[in-house]
């Protein structure tokens, strides 16, 4: 018996010598992540744009129309609401590809005008109150919407009525919506430290790769806000799957791809956002059809999500997580290019290795 205790004894002390190391080098990062969440909060993004004082706010309504323009492919989109001077018809706010001269136009509701012709529409609600239709069509337009595409535009319909309640509540004009950006991604740092930092990465190269691709004013801004809050929809994840590292199960992928939906979401609540909210849900479509939660292709993804997604997988490829390293740049970039057309937008990899060119330093 006495060896036996001895040889168990002896066991464990060689067992404690070798894991030593390990369980050493675990704690050690575990007090690195601790005190980079730490760090994270402390230290919010110093530099977070203000729909309202940017003057983005007052044309949140005409983005929506040029998006909505595009990620349906029709030539032109308009949005009715209506007039509370003249019962029985309908104002128009807002359009893309459309006469300027309509915008302030009222419509009778029954019937329309002559002048628009209309593929789909879909009802406008703010809470539960029919308030307007979004409409898409054209004089050349004769298809019909798909199921998919159909859903798109009520979707849209829906960010339409989230800008007109914002409006009705004069938070587009005279509220700052600053905080609440703040808030959210502060939401962010405290649940999942890791993604915070990626997002606040994808943030600053996104607005680069926007800038080489002579990206400006409202596109630079929606570029830049839908890179910062990309990821948001995570914080709806059970911990479980946000803190998972590895491989996730089938079940859990399928609540993973619902992040973009639950991001655009919670963004659309922040007045002045709503279009930016479209960035956020787009930003995993794929030229190729292939993407979530929507199939679109090619040019019908707006060219901030597209700017998004390609820097958003070189951030995770080029940063260090808990359960895999980083790979150098050339490894990330040749990644891109092997997958550019497909996946990625090829000229938004092209101005992503112009803008990493351009900052490593030339010898002299």
């Amino acid at each position: 018996m006495l060896y036996v205790l001895a040889g168990w004894v002896g066991f464990a002390l060689i067992a404690y010598v070798v894991l030593l190391p390990f369980l050493t080098t675990s704690a050690r990062s575990e007090r690195r992540g601790e005190r980079e969440s730490r760090d994270a909060l402390a230290n919010p993004p110093s530099h977070v744009p203000s729909p309202q004082k940017l003057g983005y706010a007052a044309v949140v309504l005409e983005r929506l129309t040029e998006h909505t323009r595009i990620v349906l492919g029709v030539d032109e989109a308009w949005i009715l609401v209506s007039d509370e001077h003249a019962s029985g018809s309908l104002a128009a706010v807002a359009g893309a590809g459309t006469d300027a001269d309509l915008i302030g136009r009222r419509l009778p509701i029954a019937g329309g005008s002559p002048d628009l012709h209309a593929a789909a529409c879909a009802t406008v609600h703010v809470g539960s109150e029919p308030r307007g239709v979004l409409c898409v069509g054209g004089h050349g337009e004769s298809r019909d919407l798909g199921a998919c595409e159909s859903e798109l535009l009520d979707e849209l319909a829906v960010l339409t009525g989230e800008v007109l309640s914002h409006h009705e509540r004069q938070q587009l004009r005279l509220a700052d919506s600053e905080p609440e950006i703040r808030g959210l991604v502060k939401a962010l740092a405290e649940a999942d430290g890791d993604t915070y930092r990626h997002s606040l990465e994808i943030a600053v190269t996104a607005r680069e790769v926007a800038r080489t691709l002579g990206l400006g004013g409202t596109d630079l801004f929606e570029t830049e806000l839908g890179a910062l809050m990309h990821d948001v929809g995570k914080l709806r994840l059970p911990e479980r799957v946000r803190q998972h590292r590895g491989r996730l199960t089938p079940e859990d992928q399928q609540l993973m791809r619902l992040h973009p939906e639950w991001g655009a979401e919670m963004v659309a609540t922040i007045p002045g956002l709503e279009a930016v909210a479209l960035i956020v849900r787009l930003h995993h479509e794929r030229p190729d059809g292939e993407g979530y939660p929507h199939g679109l292709v090619g040019d019908q993804i707006p060219i901030a999500s597209r700017i998004v997604s390609v820097c958003a997988a070189y951030g995770v490829m080029t940063k260090s997580w808990p359960h895999r390293d980083a790979v150098d740049v050339d490894t990330a970039l040749k990644e891109l290019r092997d997958h550019a057309g497909t996946q990625f937008d090829s000229d938004v990899v092209e101005a992503l290795a112009s803008c990493l060119w351009d900052s490593v330093p030339v010898a002299s």
